[in-house]
Formats: C-alpha cells, structure tokens, sequence
C-alpha cells in the first residue's frame, strides 16, 4: 500500500522508523500539495493519505479511486468534506493524545503571563522606557478568579487539572460530557452563556465544524460583566472574528490571546488584531513540540496498523459509527 503525505515536515525518518518498528508493509512517499488540482495529482495512486490542513473536499476525495483511509495528524479534520467521506464508507483517522500536554500548557501560561502581566510590563520598560510597577492596578489574585472553559475534552481537562493548584474557580460547558465527569475532576458545569457571564478568563477548546463555525460571537461577548481575556488555541474560525474586534474595542473583552485566527495562512497586512495592543498572538504554535511531532507520527501509524488488520475501533476513526451504519 501506498502512504502519501500532502504536507512538508522534517518527520520522514521517523515515519520509516515507526513503519519498521510496526512491521507495516507500506510504501511512504512525501508529496507537499496545497490546492485541490494538487491533491488529485499528487495522490491519483494512494492508498492513504496523511494531512493536516489540505482541503479534501468532495471533487477532490472523487477522483483519488485508490484511497482507503484519510489519516490526520492533528486533533482537528475540519478540511474534510466528511459527508462525502461517510457517503463514500472512507474512514477518517485522527490522532487525539499527542498534543494535549503542550495546548494545556500554552493555555495555562497565557493565563499566568497575562495574570502577571508580564509581556505588558517588558514592553512599559524595554519600549516605552518606563519603571512603573503601578501600571495596572487592577492586578488581581489568580485565587481570586474564574476559570470558564469552552469544551472539556482531554485538553481542557487537563487545563482544569493545572489551574486548580493555584486555587482559582473553574467551570466548563460542554454537552456531550456526562455531569459526572465534570464532578470527578472538581469542575463545575455550566451553560455557554455563563462561561461568558461571570469568567474572568475564558478558553475556547472548540472543534470546528458546522454546528461551531462563529459560534463565538456578539451574543455571547455581551454576556460578560467582568471584562474577561479571551484565550482561543483551538480553531479561528470558531469565533466571529468581526465580533471580537468590537468586544475588545468596546471593552465587553479587556485582552485576547489568539494562537489562531481564522486563516491558516493569515494576510497579516489585513488580520485587524495586528494595531491592537490588548491581543496577543501566535502563529498557532500551542501543539508544537519536538516530542508532540514525534508522537503524532507514531500515533498515526498505530491507527494505520489498526485499519489494516480490521481493528477500526482501535483506528480512532472519527465517522466510525457512519460508516458502520
């Protein structure tokens, strides 16, 4: 069988390693293909695909006759036309744990780094040439504050698991998480519009998909009383971006950190968040790790080798139960 991945990275040899190391008969090829007329070219002869962000939409997943299994290499697989695939019984693979640690992370620091207001402090004396600690005196004890998370799968979890050492409240909203899950980790389950109501910080940890897309929006941001920081290292294009500018503009949202924006590849001559000095961004570097890389290989080879001996369960694949329908 042959294994193309339509993107660049420096993983190959760890890709052959991994292959090796499962005893997979695979032949593994690297083809960088951004457009669809790339995609259809690059892959007319593959039998699996492995992608990040290269749009699969259904003009191009008709036209690949030999492709058995989409493998992504991300938590995320909104590039996919996954109706199609579902009409089509083509599995999609995600990898769900090699990352998790490092977006907690990310997330945890954004929270500490703005709490202490430490980035802001730097620019006072480094650019402005000011030695003022009474810049903000509005600081606030972390203890003191609440946490809202959007979503509460294994990254938020985890988020929860290290902001509650440092005594703050957190609470979390999603409804396809039983109530006891939310009572074993010692977080407190609310409604989406109370996230907005009474956090102080508020972390999106939406997948983006129809029923998400600028879920994140006016209706919400005029809910908040505390003039919370908005923190999103899940997908842009959750948010309506137009809305947070105002939210921020008028206060509704005192500071945003964004390791995403609703392009992968951003105009930075146009992203409006670039003149704003109360928003933080990344260029959607909260998964990045030389370990995450290397495990995101070998989870992705796992889930190949349980698609190839049947074992679908084991596959971690996303429309499992559609196309077993």
């Amino acid at each position: 069988m042959k294994v193309v991945r339509l993107f660049e990275d420096n993983m190959f040899e760890h890709e052959l390693q991994a292959i090796q190391a499962l005893n997979l008969d695979l032949e593994m090829v690297v083809r960088p293909s951004q457009t669809p007329s790339e995609i259809i070219e690059n892959a007319k002869d593959a039998d699996i695909i492995i992608t990040v962000y290269e749009p699969l939409t259904k003009e191009v997943l008709s036209q690949l006759p030999n492709l058995k299994l989409v493998v992504y290499r991300s938590i995320g697989f909104n590039s996919v036309d996954l109706a199609y695939a579902n009409e089509r019984q083509l599995p999609v693979s995600h990898i769900t744990q090699y990352c998790v640690d490092e977006v907690a992370n990310y997330v945890v620091a954004a929270i500490l780094s703005h709490n202490r207001r430490i980035l802001d402090f730097n620019q006072s004396v480094k650019v402005d040439h000011k030695w003022d600690y009474e810049l903000f005196p509005d600081m606030r004890r972390l203890s003191s504050l609440t946490v809202g998370l959007i979503g509460f799968g294994n990254i938020p979890r985890l988020v929860a698991q290290r902001l509650q050492v440092f005594g703050c409240k957190v609470m979390a909203y999603d409804p396809f998480v039983p109530a006891e899950v939310f009572a074993n980790a010692g977080v407190t389950q609310v409604s989406l519009e109370e996230i907005f109501a009474h956090s102080d910080y508020i972390s999106s940890h939406l997948p983006l998909n129809d029923s998400t897309k600028e879920m994140l929006n006016a209706t919400l941001f005029n809910l908040c009383e505390n003039q919370p920081v908005f923190i999103n290292s899940s997908r842009g294009g959750v948010v309506n971006e137009k809305d947070l500018v105002a939210a921020l503009q008028s206060g509704k949202l005192s500071y945003a950190i964004l390791d995403v924006v609703h392009s992968e590849d951003p105009d930075l001559s146009k992203l409006p968040f670039m003149q704003m000095d109360n928003v933080v961004l990344t260029p959607h570097i909260a998964f990045y790790s030389q370990e995450a890389f290397i495990q995101g290989v070998q989870d992705n080879f796992k889930n190949i080798q349980a698609f190839l001996n049947g074992d679908l369960a084991h596959a971690e694949i996303v429309n499992l139960k559609q196309i077993q329908a």
